[in-house]
């Protein structure tokens, strides 16, 4: 296999693109949180108080997210310096890392994903609830 800087100069778009999506996530879900703040100080409902610890763990998830691509970069980063300096099993390492950190950069985003349409059940059962 031929291994060169090539190699982990594809992750960079990838990854890029990959945080940019999570802090546009990051951004939306922080506009949310200060909603449902103003409408739980007006109204004090029980189930906003549910929606916000769903949106702590989703937090949690998309900084993790962004954790990991920030880490993946910087493990990228430094396998093509060991190229450069012709540390072969060095950059071998590093480019292993990161994709590790790429993979689990990926796997929080599918948790959150997965939180995020649970609390779109439950938003869409309280509609039908309040239909009834």
């Amino acid at each position: 296999m031929d291994f060169s800087v090539t190699t982990p100069a594809i992750l960079f778009p990838a990854t890029s693109l990959i945080l940019l999506a999570y802090t546009a996530k990051l951004i939306h879900l922080g506009s949310l949180v200060r909603a449902l703040k103003n409408k739980f100080q007006q109204q004090q409902q029980p189930g906003l108080l549910k929606e916000m610890e769903n949106l702590k763990k989703r937090i949690f998830l998309i900084r993790s997210m962004q954790a990991a691509g920030v880490c993946c970069l910087l493990f990228c980063s430094t396998c093509m310096l060991c190229l450069f300096a012709n540390w072969l099993l060095a950059a071998k390492i590093s480019f292993s890392i990161s994709l590790i950190l790429l993979l689990m950069a990926l796997a929080c985003c599918f948790r959150e994903i997965q939180i995020s349409a649970t609390a779109l059940q439950i938003a869409l059962q309280e509609l039908e609830e309040d239909k009834k």
